[in-house]
């Protein structure tokens, strides 16, 4: 129990947030991606304190994934809060192959749909270029 509440304390600190208690179920209980997508929606627009981005450099290099030390000053990337919450509660075992097969996937950014607002955004940006 005292462990839990350290690592707890340790996201606390990283984040720069509160870790809500029944969150702490959702990692004992094997699911982790309800914490990551806590954390996407609680810090999105805010960026990792120098806490954090000197965690992210530590994780970046023990598990030789340079991508998530990049861009420390932008705001936070889901891939960065998976894999704090991956460190942090040792969620996964990456001494074997690194991140071949996380337990919490980063998803692929979804691109724009066609037609809509992106269509109608690039045929006025056409429109305004033959002028």
């Amino acid at each position: 129990m005292f462990e839990e509440l350290e690592k707890i304390d340790t996201a606390e600190e990283v984040f720069g947030i509160d870790f809500p208690v029944d969150l702490t179920e959702d990692l004992t209980v094997n699911n982790p991606r309800q914490v990551v997508d806590y954390f996407v929606l609680h810090l999105k627009g805010w960026g990792p304190s120098a806490i954090a981005a000197d965690f992210l450099k530590q994780v970046a290099t023990k598990r030789n994934a340079p991508a998530l030390a990049q861009g420390l000053h932008d705001s936070w990337r889901r891939e960065q809060i998976s894999a704090v919450i991956q460190e942090i509660f040792n969620i996964g075992d990456f001494s074997a192959g690194g991140d071949d097969d996380p337990v919490i996937p980063a998803r692929k950014p979804r691109g724009p749909k066609s037609g809509g607002r992106a269509a109608a955004q690039s045929l006025d940006d056409n429109a305004v270029d033959r002028r």
